[in-house]
């Protein structure tokens, strides 16, 4: 007995009470777990993950916040020491996100305690990356963060000003520089124009000799759309109607194909006639695509 007292007097008053929480709640729930779980790997987890649960419900009050954390760091430790450590990050739907940067935000070091990533923080981190629309982490355990990426998709260029942004189909910025790569994207302009451009686009799939050919549209004074042709001409289309107006059109390009013509302006805005004429100080044009500045 004098060598037990001995040998616990020695230790110091937090050592103490880790050795005590590990004889009140350990030991029991490693006997439970050993029944439910033959296998011991699982049994182990699992134990791990209860104990998590336990200490974070005793523990969370201001009173005994400090002695949580000593409890909390330490048992992180002992279950990486136990296996449960930061072995890999898999990465699913990953395209145009730069590496780098994805490993940088996630704030991982390989060895470190699985059990004390936050999956919550990390997937905030990983949000606010220019490329990523959505992330999901998940924690597989023994040792593997897994990251699956949804990426927004280019949609076209959005002018505004000076500024130039590449944007989604929802009207979302997506990146502002090195936008050389999309320069095949047509071209969009006028306030209100990012969160309008999919219907115009969903509209003009039935229209595919205009949709091939086009460049760039402007909305206009908050009412209808101004579009520019690869050949520098333009159609202007009304603000109502505007089916009716370009199957009118498309009866006149297949008697007379003017939609081939160069530097014209085909103005639909009348619903008893098409008019067309050349592209000049009577005639408004759409305005052009952007001059791309080249890299250094």
């Amino acid at each position: 007995m004098s060598k037990v007292r001995s040998f616990i007097k020695k230790r110091t008053p937090k050592e103490r009470l880790m050795r005590a929480t590990s004889f009140v709640l350990i030991a029991p729930l490693s006997k439970l777990v050993a029944r439910i779980f033959p296998n011991w790997r699982l049994g182990l987890a699992s134990l791990i993950g209860i104990l998590v649960l336990v200490l974070v419900g005793i523990f969370t009050a201001e009173l005994t916040r400090p002695t949580a954390n000593y409890l909390r760091d330490g048992f992180f430790e002992a279950s990486a020491k136990a296996g449960l450590h930061v072995m890999d990050i898999t990465v699913e739907g990953r395209r145009r996100t730069q590496r780098e940067d994805l490993l940088a935000v996630t704030q991982i070091d390989a060895g470190m305690p699985i059990l004390q990533v936050d999956l919550d923080a990390m997937q905030t981190r990983i949000k606010k990356l220019p490329w990523v629309h959505n992330v999901t982490v998940v924690r597989r355990l023994p040792g593997i963060i897994h990251l699956q990426i949804r990426e927004h998709e280019p949609f076209a260029l959005y002018e505004e000003g000076r500024k130039i942004a590449l944007i989604d189909k929802n009207g979302d910025v997506i990146i502002r520089n090195h936008l050389q790569t999309f320069e095949h994207l047509p071209v969009l302009s006028g306030s209100g124009a990012p969160i309008r451009a999919q219907a115009l686009m969903d509209m003009l799939q039935d229209y595919p000799v205009i949709r091939n050919r086009l460049v760039a549209a402007e909305w206009i004074g908050g009412r209808r759309w101004s579009l520019t042709l690869d050949h520098g001409g333009a159609v202007h289309l009304p603000a109502k109607n505007v089916k009716n107006a370009l199957s009118r059109l498309m009866d006149l390009e297949g008697e007379r194909r003017i939609l081939a013509v160069e530097k014209q302006s085909i103005d639909l805005r009348l619903p008893d006639r098409i008019l067309l004429r050349p592209i000049g100080e009577t005639s408004r044009a759409a305005p052009p695509r952007p001059k791309w500045e080249k890299r250094s």
